[in-house]
């Protein structure tokens, strides 16, 4: 005797399922993003400006992306916006106006970020100097940098092994 086939069976569509492209894509999409939001690398963070010729360390530690201060022997600037001239270290007192009061920009605007949920503000500057750069300059500059509320100070040389590729 047979049986009476399942409702299932009756109404099965024998026709052969297709993939639907366009959820595949969006999924390759997001891995995608995914992937290249999280990669990261060991090579350099920091490009030091083109006019400078950094000091060597012996040190490893590796540079954090922060604000960033360069002084070469023509110009000062602050995340690779022009600030001022180097003539302005010349001026009566230690502190560099223009650099003070970009400085003071930044601050305020991580204060900001800060209190609206952002990453804390951590006070640090990352100083790039010429290694033929006159001591006063250098301490003008980290005056100011002190004084403009980046008193975590670190500052930028070249190991000797990278020099030396």
């Amino acid at each position: 005797m047979a049986f009476k086939p399942s409702a299932a069976k009756r109404h099965r569509d024998d026709s052969e399922g297709a993939l639907n492209m366009n959820s595949m894509m969006d999924m390759m999409t997001i891995i995608l993003l995914f992937l290249l939001k999280s990669f990261s690398t060991q090579g350099q963070l920091i490009t030091p400006s083109g006019d400078l010729k950094l000091p060597e360390t012996i040190r490893n530690d590796r540079p954090k992306k922060v604000v960033t201060v360069a002084i070469s022997t023509s110009r000062i600037t602050v995340n690779d916006e022009f600030v001022a001239p180097i003539e302005v270290v010349w001026e009566e007192g230690n502190r560099i106006g223009p650099l003070s009061m970009r400085l003071k920009e930044l601050a305020m605007e991580a204060r900001e970020l800060e209190a609206n949920g952002a990453s804390p503000f951590e006070h640090e500057v990352l100083i790039q100097g010429d290694q033929n750069l006159p001591y006063e300059h250098f301490f003008k500059v980290l005056y100011t940098c002190g004084d403009s509320e980046f008193y975590n100070m670190r500052i930028l040389s070249v190991s000797n092994a990278t020099r030396n590729q």
